[in-house]
């Protein structure tokens, strides 16, 4: 297992203060270690301030490079003048991923492409993929991806990250769909992508050959996102996460909220046990130890598993309850503690009276 060290400002510190998960820190741990991936499929390309006749070059110089699949993360959803040489880019690009947004039919519980590129029905061998992140509002932390989204009809439009995957192992992604999940946990750490702005696209054109190249904007203010292991990124950048996720075939396994509470009651009721049967004086000071050794095997439990093993345990709900296990048994203790004295000191009046009464 790689090294681990322990940090609380970690674990308390998340870009949103209202959205953060344990598994966010044990991604934030993971990714502060000294051990980095350069992915070996995936290549971005920046489109930094580029026009359309920029992109368009880009497209073209892109197309030269026998890529194995082009995905472009750009919605032209507006036609402007000069877009002739755009149009003809994307129609001659072999094998290249068009992004498109989806929206929900909370009705019918489907969806249907909500904004796309205006020229898109002119394209006919262009594959269209979703580039929306499931998210519950537009500043939540992007841990999972949705595979695919069904339509009315009953079609599936492929994420963008499944579209441009499939194209690199039809395989692979076969596998990943069998698990059948609705949303899968995105690989953030350890991982580096290859960057690559439009002025070095010609000096590294060899780079790109049979790889996944990923064209979008690497900088955009409008099209940065909170991950669990940084506050701002790209847009492009989640997808190159995603599609590296899915073509890794290691996927996260999450425990079942019932198991993750079942956990967290045996080691409460274990503690409380302990906490019972322990009569020293100085119960006090040695339950807390024992109550910060517990929490800190239960943080590195947990990251034992999510890195090895990628098994998602939920120890917040262990944590918790060892936390407040340990508080309730302080509060028994106390409250015992202060009957017997009560029930002492009573007693102790009454001698006293009955002695006083045998003395007259």
């Amino acid at each position: 297992m790689q090294p681990f060290s322990f940090s609380a400002a970690s674990l308390l510190s998340s870009a949103d203060g209202n959205d953060f998960t344990i598994n966010d820190f044990y991604n934030k741990v993971a990714d502060s270690r000294h051990v980095t991936t350069l992915d070996s499929n995936v290549v971005i390309v920046d489109i930094a301030a580029c026009d359309r006749e920029g992109i368009a070059e880009i497209i073209e110089t892109v197309s030269l490079c026998s890529p194995r699949t082009v995905g472009l993360d750009v919605v032209f959803a507006e036609p402007k003048e000069h877009d002739s040489r755009l149009i003809e880019a994307i129609k001659n690009c072999p094998n290249l991923v068009l992004a498109v947004s989806v929206e929900a039919d909370s009705a019918t519980k489907t969806f249907h492409i909500d904004e796309s590129s205006y020229f898109t029905p002119e394209l006919e061998n262009v594959e269209l993929a979703a580039i929306n992140f499931p998210t519950g509002s537009n500043n939540r932390t992007i841990r999972e991806f949705k595979p695919d989204y069904i339509t009315a009809d009953g079609k599936r439009i492929p994420s963008f990250a499944l579209a441009t995957s499939r194209k690199q192992s039809g395989e692979i992604v076969d596998r990943f769909m069998k698990r059948g999940n609705d949303l899968e946990f995105i690989t953030y750490y350890s991982r580096i992508f290859k960057t690559i702005s439009p002025e070095e696209l010609a000096d590294r054109a060899e780079e790109l050959i049979d790889k996944i190249v990923l064209i979008g904007a690497a900088n955009d203010p409008y099209d940065l996102h909170v991950t669990p292991v940084s506050a701002a990124m790209s847009g492009i950048n989640i997808h190159a996460y995603t599609v590296a996720t899915i073509l890794s075939g290691r996927y996260f396994y999450q425990l079942h909220r019932y198991t993750n509470w079942a956990i967290a009651f045996i080691s409460c009721f274990i503690v409380i046990m302990i906490s019972l049967m322990i009569n020293i004086g100085v119960k006090g000071l040695l339950m807390r130890i024992i109550q910060v050794t517990l929490l800190y095997l239960t943080i590195r439990l947990g990251y034992y598993f999510f890195i090895e093993h990628n098994i998602i345990i939920n120890f917040s709900y262990s944590l918790m309850m060892l936390t407040f296990g340990l508080f309730a048994g302080d509060i028994w203790i106390g409250m015992t503690t202060i009957i017997t004295w009560i029930y002492n000191k009573i007693n102790h009046i009454r001698e006293s009276r009955t002695e006083n009464i045998y003395t007259q």
